[in-house]
């Protein structure tokens, strides 16, 4: 198999090949079999985003309809608030449920920004308030000499990775 998103490929299975002319041939036959591949997925695309379109065209006023409903329902609510839920967070009917959940969210207060409440976090030492998302940034590494690396554990290892490209305005369409 041979990766498609750039313009070198790294082989992962092995076609054996005789000779320079038989690599250059192999060569063509990918770049072919590429833009067949391309086609083919163009094609998908095309069928995909027709289907797409027409689920659009017939699913767009189902859900603006039951959205419009829901409004209602919600409208309705806030109207007989005071009488449908003076005793209970929930009117059960036959076909579905109305209610009201208590909730609370956690928001600056006025002129305070999230970014305020972090300094403050971190200048009172709160840091369980804190989300921190740490992992080994490799391209840092990759800059680092041997030594250093070794002192934290890590080693680079040099390898040769092989690649091959196709001439794409090369390959005959015809062909």
């Amino acid at each position: 198999m041979v990766e498609s998103k750039s313009k070198r490929k790294k082989p992962t299975n092995l076609h054996p090949v005789k000779d320079l002319a038989e690599a250059n041939t192999v060569l063509a036959e990918i770049g072919m079999l590429d833009r067949e591949i391309k086609r083919i997925k163009a094609d998908q695309q095309e069928e995909i985003d027709r289907i797409k379109a027409e689920t659009d065209a017939l699913v767009t006023p189902l859900e603006e309809r039951m959205e419009n409903m829901g409004t209602g329902l919600n409208a309705f609510s806030e109207y007989n608030k005071g009488k449908l839920f003076e005793t209970k967070r929930s009117v059960e009917l036959t076909f579905g449920v109305l209610g009201y959940r208590r909730s609370n969210e956690i928001a600056p207060k006025p002129k305070h920004t999230l970014a305020m409440i972090l300094g403050r976090l971190k200048d009172l030492s709160f840091a369980e308030a804190i989300r921190v998302k740490e992992e080994v940034n490799k391209d840092v590494l990759k800059t680092w000499p041997d030594e250093r690396l070794d002192l934290v554990g890590a080693r680079r290892i040099e390898k040769d990775s092989f690649w091959f490209e196709v001439k794409e305005e090369e390959i005959n369409p015809g062909v």
